[in-house]
């Protein structure tokens, strides 16, 4: 319980000082970077856990805006207390997605699942380019905002543990041993009578569930989407934040997340005449990671887990 107390009162601490203390701006890249957390913990639960490489978060998370968005916007009459509720629905909505796309997809695996996944993203980005209904081009606006920081970033807080503590506990649940598994060698896995599909699909639909939700909380961030908001540089980015905290490690992607949202910006200040070195600079420091460590920042470790009253579970790679 003690634990428990410690971290409302450094996120109750936290929010106090951004609100009342800090500008807009960083108060924006603080929610940014949950909602970086949360997609790369969505995608790390398929690619990191079940070994399945997908690019298609940039489609499942545009799913889920939109939903959220026209919901709000269309029938809550643009109330804002009823945000949650549509965050909700756009994630259930791309879950069911995720499920349609899992029934023909996991058929295959490797850079195959990547094309197909690749291409599910592309085919929901145009089909928004070409509905009227949401804006096509122009993209959707006036989508119904939190009055207040605090609201923004308490609900964003409660999204990205609730996230975190759920992904947290299947990993190592019977579920996630199951995944780890299929991650290790899924033929074996196979023969000792685990449903290698079902058990994918699952995992992609958990995965697709948060990716929704990361996406709903997103139109109502920032007040306005359009189709370019979720195009293929998207999903790269977040795959981006998934190795470099280390694939398998959820605690990692939202460190990663951290660094990643916040160095960008800390290097906006960095440059030269026309000369725009941030752009130098960032991609030479990822450059370098890779090498010195190309498992990623914390490898398949997580941070404490004995703190959450979980049984630490060694698997390949977690005695780096």
């Amino acid at each position: 319980m003690k634990k428990y107390l410690i971290f409302l009162v450094s996120v109750i601490v936290l929010g106090v000082v951004l609100n009342f203390f800090m500008n807009s701006y960083i108060q924006a890249v603080f929610i940014s970077f949950m909602i970086n957390a949360i997609m790369a913990l969505s995608l790390n639960f398929i690619t990191g856990l079940a070994d399945q490489f997908s690019l298609g978060q940039a489609g499942l998370m545009a799913i889920g805006a939109y939903t959220s968005a026209v919901l709000n916007k269309e029938f809550f009459n643009n109330d804002w207390t009823m945000i949650p509720i549509g965050v909700l629905a756009g994630a259930f909505m791309a879950a069911g997605a995720g499920y349609l796309i899992s029934l023909p997809s996991f058929r295959l695996k490797g850079d195959y699942l990547a094309i197909v996944t690749l291409g599910m993203a592309e085919i929901v980005r145009v089909v928004l380019l070409n509905w009227n209904h949401v804006g096509g081009p122009r993209g959707y606006n006036a989508i119904t905002k939190f009055p207040e920081f605090y609201f923004s970033f308490g609900f964003a807080v409660l999204l990205l543990t609730f996230t975190f503590m759920t992904m947290y506990r299947l990993k190592f649940s019977w579920f996630g041993r199951n995944l780890w598994a299929i991650n290790e060698d899924d033929i074996a896995a196979e023969v000792m009578g685990l449903n290698v599909a079902k058990t994918k699909r699952r995992a992609f639909v958990i995965s697709s569930f948060f990716a929704g939700l990361g996406g709903g909380f997103y139109s109502h961030h920032l007040g306005y989407i359009s189709p370019g908001s979720f195009g293929f540089i998207i999903s790269v980015q977040i795959l981006i934040v998934a190795v470099l905290g280390g694939l398998g490690s959820l605690s990692g992607s939202i460190v990663a997340a951290l660094i990643l949202t916040f160095l960008p910006e800390a290097l906006r200040s960095v440059q030269t005449g026309s000369l725009d070195l941030r752009m130098i600079i960032y991609p030479i420091l990822l450059i370098v990671m890779m090498i010195v460590r190309p498992q990623g920042l914390f490898g398949r470790k997580e941070i404490s887990l004995s703190h959450f009253g979980l049984t630490k579970f060694k698997a390949r790679g977690s005695n780096e």
